[in-house]
């Protein structure tokens, strides 16, 4: 393939990648605790076919290294509900996925279920610091979560929030909006700094909607720049080999 428009197409394919994820966080813009995410890429040389390697002939181009996600702390939003909970500090809550495995999440919407355990708006199951459900009789009433997740009612207490961090979360897998899933061993509660819940209320996205607009507007003419230079190359290159068989 001819090395310009190989250049050309990858210029295409990084920005298209970009507006996906610009996109995406849009789309989130109102999930609770989301954050925010960009791709990494990396640029790498590619040899120009023909040219002397005392001459430098090289073209720049790209390779996509993935994505990063912003760690700054939502904004904070009180609500009515006893059992809605923000995190201060980096910390996850422990939850079940619905395949059974313990993921973790810093959306603090939760409620009482059908099966009278607290879980969150979306269904998973809150994990105490056992990593059992967190059971609630039908007559409990007043409830109430401490900063260190000790959750209570009239009828004493019903547990312990599951709340762990992690030395790397960067490298912690994104499994829908809110859930991470990672191999990294939580970091043990009395070495964890500065992480605490305040109940009734609870974390906004990190996502601010006129900076992605605007990083939206600026890669929508990023590509059209691209797309109408890569036009131009096909016209000019066609044009020379027309050129060519005439003179042929």
């Amino acid at each position: 393939m001819d090395t310009a428009l190989y250049v050309g197409l990858a210029h295409r394919a990084a920005l298209q990648r970009r507006m996906d994820v610009v996109a995406h966080n849009i789309a989130n813009m109102s999930t609770t605790a989301f954050n925010k995410e960009k791709v990494i890429f990396q640029q790498y040389l590619i040899d120009v076919p023909g040219a002397a390697a005392t001459t430098g002939g090289k073209i720049a181009s790209v390779i996509d290294k993935g994505v990063m996600r912003n760690l700054d702390t939502g904004t904070l939003i009180p609500t009515d509900n006893p059992l809605d909970v923000f995190i201060h500090g980096r910390g996850y809550l422990s939850v079940q996925g619905t395949d059974g495995k313990t993921v973790y999440t810093r959306n603090g919407r939760m409620m009482i279920d059908s099966e009278s355990e607290l879980a969150l708006l979306s269904g998973e199951k809150v994990l105490d610091e056992n990593g059992q459900t967190i059971q609630f009789d039908p007559e409990d009433i007043d409830v109430h979560i401490s900063s260190d997740g000790v959750i209570s009612t009239n009828n004493g207490e019903k547990g312990n929030i599951g709340l762990v961090s992690f030395s790397n979360e960067q490298n912690m897998k994104r499994r829908g909006s809110s859930l991470y899933e990672t191999d990294q061993a939580p970091i043990a509660r009395e070495n964890m700094t500065g992480v605490k819940l305040q109940s009734k209320a609870i974390e906004s996205s990190n996502v601010n909607a006129i900076e992605s607009m605007v990083e939206m507007i600026d890669v929508m003419r990023a590509y059209e720049k691209a797309s109408k230079s890569g036009s131009d190359y096909e016209e000019m290159r066609k044009d020379s080999l027309d050129r060519l068989a005439r003179v042929q």
